[in-house]
């Protein structure tokens, strides 16, 4: 049996990898610099604003793209949701649950940043 840390960590790296192992290394590029920025977008300008730039960029960026992709990913896994919007689905939210939402999207996107850091490094990059 795992911990929910474990569970989380372990969707991420697994998430990381399938972009790691992609052949397009501007796909690469552009996920993990996307993942990077996420945690400090969720803190900075809240779940929803976030969610709502994602999908504003996800139809000519294929790195945001994958972002919420994975967002959708962690809600179907570990809330048993599948919402097709993502805004539409955070906006509808009680408050309560909102919070409890970003809550766990932070963590999730903070573990991604974590593992892309470390398994997505590039030429020039310390």
């Amino acid at each position: 049996m795992r911990s929910r840390v474990q569970e989380v960590a372990k969707f991420a790296y697994d998430r990381v990898s399938k972009v790691r192992d992609q052949r397009d290394q501007e796909f690469k590029k552009k996920y993990s610099s996307h993942a990077q920025k996420l945690p400090s977008m969720i803190v900075h300008n809240g779940l929803l604003t976030t969610v709502a730039f994602i999908r504003s960029k996800a139809n000519s960026d294929k790195g945001w793209e994958a972002i919420e992709g994975d967002i959708k990913a962690f809600l179907n896994k570990f809330e048993r949701k599948n919402p097709e919007n993502l805004v539409e689905f955070f906006a509808n939210l009680s408050l309560q649950e909102y919070r409890l939402y970003t809550q766990k999207l932070l963590y999730f996107a903070q573990w991604l940043k974590r593992i892309v850091e470390g398994e997505l490094k590039y030429e020039g990059e310390e």
